[in-house]
């Protein structure tokens, strides 16, 4: 797969890898430099071992010495769009002495095919991944699967008297009753509820069965019926931007 990315006035062509092409590459002692430009916040929590990190925002301004091969990659969970990706990618590539791939699936695919990471091992506190409306609106329609796990509860029915069409709210975008298969590279995995904790629970029987790159939509049918706007009330957590980087919100009424 060949991605066009424009950087500046600049244009190029950057090949995307899959996480078994990668795999594939380190284990053949290729030299090959990775890039994760994700929030230095989120880098620590966790990453795929060996890799540097420069925030997306930085990559135009970072010195870097002629690294050959780089792959770059992000959270694989479409928070950002694809548009600090490419940025970030074709900023790389300008430097002198650098050739950019791009990680098909970004981090979220390395864990669902349960590569290395940083992360520790033992108890840790739940977390999931959420994404919010307008983020979900940024991600491309053919990255992304919605998965319909919406009920018309009696809050639903007091914002609205039927279930918003997701194929219209989202179009193009593949809309299913169940959760494809894990796959490192799969689709993103948007769970859709009617803000009851339905979500939550399949993210759970998602990450048990490996997969990793999902994302519930914060605030469910209730955020769509108010395109994202504030005054959401949600039987569970709260997403803000400064919880973005931890995975998961902290408890109390949703804010959008």
């Amino acid at each position: 797969m060949i991605i066009c990315l424009a950087a500046g006035s600049a244009a190029f062509s950057a090949a995307a890898i899959t996480v078994a092409g990668l795999q594939k590459e380190m284990a053949g002692n290729e030299k090959v430099t990775l890039i994760d430009v994700r929030d230095t916040k989120e880098f620590v929590q966790g990453h795929i071992p060996g890799a540097i990190n420069v925030p997306a925002s930085l990559c135009p301004l970072k010195r870097l010495p002629p690294l050959g091969k780089v792959v770059v990659y992000d959270d694989g969970l479409g928070r950002r769009g694809t548009a600090a990706l490419n940025g970030a990618a074709g900023a790389l590539a300008q430097k002198p002495g650098i050739s950019v791939d791009i990680l098909e699936g970004g981090y979220a695919a390395w864990q669902t095919a349960q590569g290395l990471t940083t992360q520790g091992r033992g108890l840790k506190r739940e977390t999931f991944n959420y994404i919010t409306y307008s983020q979900l609106q940024g991600v491309a329609a053919s990255e992304v699967v919605l998965v319909d796990l919406r009920k018309l509860t009696e809050t639903v029915r007091k914002n609205s008297a039927s279930l918003t069409d997701l194929s219209k709210e989202f179009p193009g975008r593949r809309v299913a009753a169940v959760a494809p298969e894990p796959s490192g590279a799969g689709p993103l995995v948007v769970l859709i509820d009617s803000g009851d904790g339905t979500a939550e629970a399949a993210a759970r029987r998602l990450k048990a069965g490996g997969t990793q790159r999902y994302a519930i939509l914060t605030g469910g049918e209730l955020t769509i019926v108010r395109k994202g706007r504030p005054g959401l009330e949600r039987s569970g957590p709260r997403f803000d931007a400064a919880a973005q980087n931890q995975n998961t919100p902290p408890a109390g009424p949703t804010g959008q």
